[in-house]
């Protein structure tokens, strides 16, 4: 279940970080377009600097994430952090593609461009940098899926090897406990996307 857990708070550090919480990005031509603006849209790890996690998260299967939960929480999350507050700039505004860099107060740094595959499918490339130097990088292909199909943020196919290692592990128990460690609001999205998680795959 620690590979759930680190797979939740991956999900929410990029998506709360992302152009969700600012209009100025939301409103970015790609945005407008479409990418990434409503409904399901299936996550697949194309690379990333941690090998371990990156492992982690391909063995998980299929996973989508739920972009109008993702917008709400971001929003939430910006209005509950009003005195940490990041500075968003824009490199590069196109149909096809976009770059923008934000800094943040607390002294972590993202630089992230997302690049149009296809009418349905985008890639973003993200580095996050932490307030310690720390250095994160990853790469993503978004596919959409439809409709969300639940209230949870991920939404994950019932015959996944996500699913089927929660089954497997939580036999019934409240698995939120694991969320313990975190800070207030993150605690709280980090208890209820386990809920919402272990639901989908009942």
């Amino acid at each position: 279940m620690k590979v759930l857990l680190k797979i939740l708070i991956t999900v929410n550090v990029l998506l709360l970080t992302a152009a969700y919480a600012d209009e100025t990005v939301e409103n970015l031509k790609i945005f407008k377009s479409g990418a990434l603006q409503h409904g399901k849209w299936q996550m697949e790890i194309l690379e990333g600097s941690d090998p371990k996690m990156t492992g982690m998260m391909k063995q998980a299967g299929n996973m989508s994430i739920c972009t109008d939960i993702a917008k709400q929480l971001a929003k939430d999350y910006q209005h509950d952090n009003q005195a940490n507050s990041c500075t968003r700039k824009v490199l590069k505004d196109s149909i096809n593609s976009t770059e923008v860099d934000i800094s943040c107060e607390n002294g972590s740094h993202i630089h992230s461009l997302m690049t149009r595959e296809n009418d349905k499918a985008y890639i973003t490339s993200t580095t996050v940098t932490t307030r310690d130097n720390n250095e994160h990088h990853m790469n993503v292909r978004y596919t959409y899926q439809g409709e969300c199909t639940g209230d949870g943020l991920l939404q994950f196919d019932k015959n996944s090897p996500a699913c089927k290692m929660m089954r497997e592990k939580s036999q019934g128990k409240d698995m939120t406990a694991m969320c313990a460690r975190l800070q207030d609001k993150m605690r709280e999205q980090c208890e209820q996307n386990m809920k919402n998680a272990m639901a989908s795959c009942q």
